[in-house]
């Protein structure tokens, strides 16, 4: 196994591992990662992996005396512990739709043809990549938890490459469309109301861009007294029930300006907000639940003020891109906007970068000024 240093094409540097799952003879995966000290973790972990698996009791048995139902049902006792309620919730899904269908196979089926027919059968009847990527999951995840408890000597899955999926369609509001939601939803939860925080959660998203475990984890301390920013320490994760760190692990700071920043202090004041406590609570004083708000978000503010404007749908999430787009389209460098949002690469906030080109270009195609010659004008240029 070894670790190597590849400059592709595009002159990128890539690092490639390539190991023998079981010794000399025995399947190749290859993996390929953007830096070294992620190569390095990976080998790490299957280093691990390999001393658990020898450190277990032995109770292999042949692929053809093994099910794939029974090593789901395997798999799905330990994820129950190991795993958070909203990861399982997910396998569950999949498991529900391939076990009916393949679950009575024994795992020496499961070979690398039979997957790659698998996806090609899945790609005819219309399924996107990243679906098809999903209802894959279930195979390798279940035969990786078994070759790792020592059920079986060989992983028939090992080094599957998933297909390329399309990256999701980012939707956002152009600025006009943002300032219409918001004093829409202003006129329907008004100053000093019981339901204004509804309204401020909208508000907090579209200046701040933050993502919505982020906004249901704020508390007063989070909002600085001495400038105009917030500090994002936390989020609250839904599946746990929890408060966990932000995603990167690191705390970030984000811009309040002065409106954001009154209402978020009269709300704190007004419901007697604490340290301890979140900014937007329910009314047990609990952390907001995003599936229930979300309800509400689409079936009562989104629908009436789309009846009343005509405007766009969009998604809770696409506030967020939302925020990002209007701050690259104001002016606000990369670097400034990747900090803000988070971003742990420059091209995931370079991507916003070129849908902003894009509104732009679509502006020139249908807004144009220009001066008659035979008035006597100049003509622009």
């Amino acid at each position: 196994m070894s670790i190597r240093k590849v400059v592709t094409e595009k002159n990128e540097i890539k690092w490639h591992v390539r190991i023998r799952t079981n010794g000399r003879g025995s399947t190749r995966l290859n993996r390929v990662f953007d830096k070294k000290i992620e190569a390095e973790a990976f080998l790490k972990a299957f280093h691990k992996a390999q001393l658990e698996h020898a450190e277990l009791p032995v109770t292999v048995k042949k692929l053809s005396e093994r099910t794939l139902k029974e090593e789901a049902d395997y798999w799905l006792e330990f994820a129950k512990v190991e795993h958070s309620p909203g990861h399982v919730k997910r396998m569950l899904s999949i498991y529900n739709q391939i076990i009916p269908k393949f679950g009575a196979m024994t795992l020496d089926k499961i070979t690398f043809k039979f997957l790659n027919d698998f996806k090609r059968e899945e790609q005819e009847r219309g399924l996107a990549n990243s679906t098809i990527n999903r209802n894959i999951q279930i195979f390798t995840t279940v035969l990786n938890h078994s070759f790792r408890h020592k059920r079986i000597s060989v992983n028939p899955a090992a080094g599957i490459p998933q297909l390329k999926a399309k990256p999701p369609e980012v939707k956002f509001w152009e600025k006009s469309e943002a300032i219409s939601f918001l004093k829409f939803t202003d006129g329907r939860y008004p100053k000093g109301s019981n339901r204004r925080w509804v309204f401020v959660v909208y508000l907090t998203a579209l200046n701040t861009g933050l993502r919505a475990g982020e906004i249901w984890g704020l508390n007063p301390s989070d909002i600085s007294t001495d400038t105009n920013t917030i500090i994002i320490r936390r989020q609250f994760n839904l599946a746990q029930q929890a408060m966990t760190s932000t995603k990167g692990n690191a705390n970030r700071v984000v811009p309040c300006n002065r409106e954001l920043k009154s209402e978020l202090n009269d709300l704190i004041s007004r419901r007697n907000i604490d340290s301890k406590e979140t900014i937007f609570m329910n009314e047990s004083r609990l952390p907001i639940d995003h599936n229930n708000f979300i309800k509400r978000f689409f079936d009562i503010d989104l629908e009436d003020w789309i009846k009343e404007t005509s405007n766009r749908p969009i998604r809770f999430h696409d506030l967020r891109h939302t925020a990002t787009t209007l701050l690259i389209s104001e002016g606000v460098d990369l670097k400034t906007v990747k900090e803000i949002c988070g971003h742990s690469k420059i091209e995931t906030t370079m991507l916003y970068a070129h849908l902003v080109g894009r509104s732009i270009e679509n502006v020139a195609r249908s807004f144009s000024i220009s001066f008659n010659k035979e008035e006597g004008f100049p003509e622009s240029t």
